[in-house]
């Protein structure tokens, strides 16, 4: 009985060690992409939106200042459109899309290694007051810069995770 039961628990012992190796290569991988965001500092902010998303990657990454192999350019572009307007209590409904377009250039050979552009989108100003409408045209805008930020950073991981042997 345990003759012919040998083959199958050998089996099941390969396919347990294999996917151990494959779990370990995963958290290599993980922690490679990881160290390279670290070492990934942004350029200095020029506005209160570029400052939202300045601080808002450097604390999602955790940035390292002792190793910075790359550089983020990156500008933040806001464009508003007046969607909806209700003339019986004055409100506005205001649609804001804010781009972020980025390369990250590496600090060795001056190559820029991945760029891209992200866009994301918000409807605001569902209030009567004007000074409301222009408060909640403002946060959505800082909203947006803050979720831009964390998309890049997904993109970023993504994008060092599949290039992992570089």
């Amino acid at each position: 009985m345990l003759g012919k039961n040998i083959h199958f628990i050998l089996i099941f012992l390969i396919t347990l060690l294999l996917s151990g190796c494959i779990r370990t290569a995963g958290i290599n991988s993980d922690l490679i992409a990881k160290n390279k965001l670290s070492q990934i500092t942004p350029n200095s902010p020029t506005s209160h939106l570029e400052y939202l998303f300045y601080e808002e990657f450097n604390r999602t990454v955790r940035s390292s200042t002792n190793n910075n192999a790359y550089k983020l350019d990156y500008s933040l572009k806001v464009s508003n459109t007046q969607t909806l307007t209700i003339s019986q209590n004055s409100s506005n409904l205001e649609y804001t899309d804010v781009t972020v377009i980025f390369k990250v250039i590496d600090n060795n050979t001056g190559a820029v290694i991945h760029k891209g552009k992200i866009s994301s989108e918000a409807t605001s100003g569902a209030v009567a007051s004007l000074y409301g409408q222009s408060q909640s045209s403002k946060f959505s805008r800082e909203r947006l810069a803050v979720l831009l930020a964390q998309r890049v950073y997904q993109n970023l991981y993504l994008y060092f995770l599949e290039n992992v042997t570089q």
